[in-house]
């Protein structure tokens, strides 16, 4: 009977721990995603500031909209404000694509803007 007891501790302690540690594999890769998706958009601010030829930010725009779809959360805040920033990544692109540089970088700025504030938040409960 104690060895019973002892094969299901162990079974439960490695699960508990197992499941721990793609916790924190999965918080990992969700932080590189936040990082990924703002360092794309403060380049495509940059590229914005220096003139740079429209094809070579909206390219920019579409790498942050891939990357930031890795970013999950079960933190209705961060998600609304991720959703947020999607949706003007996409505007962003539309606009530019429509050859509105003025509006398109505001949008890009916007949506810089609302990733930041997804990471500060993210980063805070986590």
């Amino acid at each position: 009977m104690n060895l019973l007891k002892i094969l299901v501790y162990i079974t439960v302690f490695s699960f508990a721990f197992a499941s721990s540690m793609v916790y924190a594999e999965n918080n990992e890769q969700v932080k590189a995603a936040i990082d990924q998706t703002v360092a794309k958009l403060e380049q495509a601010v940059t590229a914005l500031e220096k003139g740079e030829d429209t094809k070579v930010i909206v390219d920019m725009v579409i790498e942050a909209k891939q990357s930031q779809k890795s970013i999950s959360t079960s933190d209705p805040k961060v998600s609304i404000k991720k959703s947020q920033g999607s949706n003007k990544l996409g505007q962003a692109r539309t606009s530019l694509n429509d050859g509105d540089m003025k509006k398109g970088g505001e949008l890009v700025k916007e949506a810089l803007a609302d990733y930041k504030e997804v990471k500060e938040k993210y980063n805070a409960t986590h």
